[in-house]
């Protein structure tokens, strides 16, 4: 026959294995009892199992070495096996009390006192009306004791003391630092930009200027036998540097002879009194004619005067430059800031000239304008560091020197550069960092619940203040209300900071 085989736990009692028993479909229940610390059963117990698997169309029977749990068995019917494949193997004998008392029926006749004695082998026996009252006062007044153990929670409020955490440290940033140092130092990236810019300027230089040109008479000599024809703007020079160049204004043929002279009237090709020369000053003609024709002037040619002149001189284009310069830096660390990945800081301090990519000046130092432009195009470069290993640093070094007994108040911490910076360029920048902080009182809640538990309102005020630096008294508040002790148990109690 089909055998449902339920094993059972220490922890079992009769409501479990009923609902245990309650899933089998089989013929037979099989319930296996552990053979260390078994569940404890009552002959009750068993009896209303018995009732169960009958309910349930079927029999129940044990597994067990229990001594005590196999009297019980026997004395209420239940089938009692040493081990599952005994249970498997032997027929189970019918464990109804009451299958036995009808068979006892059949057999003879039992007068009504020995009925009520074989019944009463299947019902308990009913308990004192006083000791039930008795078990269910106690019962009431235990339950009335837990609910004022567990009832009463308490709400202490604490107000931790503040102070200000300030610390100042020497900062030494550079390209050359590969890792962060706790000492101060911290890798700097280099980032480059170019930019471009145009500016205008007033010319304030002064020089003499050509206002009118110089003339005068010169003879010209032929050096041929034959007749030499000199067109107008033939050019004649001084036979000394710096050479004065002059030109004839009208035609001219030499009569043919070697010697013959003529007259022609010529002038200075550029105005100025440099045009000015002395008598015998001239004696050259330029080109293929000064192979046949030489001149001199025999009186001094005069005439040529100056103005004086606006240029552009070497200081103007130096300031122009120099303002120029200044606000392309400016842009150059905007663009910067732009560029710069989140979290890197720039260091303005270093930022230089990388190269000049153009520079010119239209009209040029030196030529004549009155006003003149600077195109300039150039690259700069400066350094970034990144927040996050400055931060580091400094919150490293004020939690070395935070006080004994207090805790950093969140989202105080913030800093700024103080003093200037020292900076060499290609080497490395030293600055300043003043960091600031709030800080509290460190509250260990549950040092307080299990240092108060269980006391009146002002003795455990009284310990509370007298464990830790707060700003006012601590504030208790108890539910219920009336009760005027905080909670035996610590998890009752509740801590707060304001």
């Amino acid at each position: 026959m089909k055998t449902q085989i339920i094993r059972l736990e220490s922890h079992d009692d009769y409501i479990s294995i009923r609902d245990k028993m309650s899933w089998s479909k089989a013929r037979r229940i099989l319930l296996v009892l552990p053979r260390r610390r078994p569940p404890v059963l009552q002959r009750l117990d068993l009896l209303l199992l018995q009732r169960q698997a009958q309910a349930l169309g079927g029999q129940v029977g044990l597994v067990t070495q229990d001594k005590d749990l196999i009297a019980e068995a026997q004395e209420v019917g239940m089938p009692v096996f040493p081990s599952i494949p005994a249970a498997q193997r032997i027929g189970w004998q019918s464990s109804s009390r009451r299958r036995k008392l009808l068979r006892f029926r059949k057999t003879r006749k039992i007068d009504s006192q020995t009925l009520r004695n074989l019944l009463s082998q299947t019902h308990p026996k009913s308990e004192n009306v006083w000791l039930r009252l008795l078990s269910f006062l106690l019962g009431v007044i235990s339950f009335s004791g837990l609910m004022l153990f567990f009832l009463p929670s308490a709400r202490i409020v604490v107000k931790p003391f503040q102070e200000e955490q300030i610390f100042e440290m020497r900062i030494r940033a550079s390209p050359q630092i590969e890792v962060v140092s706790p000492s101060g130092s911290i890798p700097a990236e280099i980032f480059k930009v170019t930019v471009r810019g145009s500016l205008w300027g007033d010319a304030t230089g002064s020089q003499p200027i050509g206002e009118k040109k110089a003339s005068g008479t010169v003879n010209l000599i032929n050096l041929t036998e034959e007749a030499v024809f000199v067109p107008q703007g033939t050019i004649l020079r001084t036979l000394s540097e710096p050479f004065v160049r002059f030109e004839t204004t009208q035609n001219v043929t030499l009569p043919a002879g070697n010697g013959q002279t003529r007259e022609v009237n010529v002038r200075a090709l550029v105005a100025g009194s440099h045009g000015n020369v002395p008598a015998q000053a001239l004696g050259a003609v330029e080109g293929s004619l000064g192979l046949v024709v030489a001149a001199e002037n025999p009186q001094a040619i005069f005439g040529g005067s100056d103005r004086q002149g606006r240029v552009v001189s070497e200081r103007d284009a130096a300031r122009v430059y120099d303002s120029l310069i200044t606000s392309l830096a400016e842009d150059a660390r905007q663009e910067l800031q732009k560029i710069l990945p989140p979290g890197k800081i720039l260091l303005p301090e270093t930022l230089v000239i990388d190269r000049v990519v153009e520079k010119v000046y239209q009209p040029a130092p030196g030529e004549l304008a009155d006003r003149f432009v600077l195109n300039l195009q150039v690259e700069f470069e400066a350094w970034a560091y990144d927040q996050a290993h400055l931060e580091r640093i400094l919150n490293d070094a004020m939690n070395a020197n935070l006080p004994e007994r207090m805790t950093v108040l969140e989202d105080t911490f913030q800093y700024r550069h103080k003093g200037q910076s020292s900076f060499q360029e290609g080497e490395s920048v030293e600055f300043t960092i003043e960091a600031r902080r709030l800080v509290k009182t460190k509250i260990e809640a549950a040092l307080i619940t299990s240092s108060v538990r269980g006391l009146a309102l002002e003795s455990a005020s009284e310990r509370v203040s007298q464990q830790y630096q707060l700003v006012s008294p601590p504030e208790i508040f108890v539910q219920p209300v009336w009760w005027k002790r905080l909670p035996f148990l610590t998890f009752r109690i509740g801590v707060e900071e304001r």
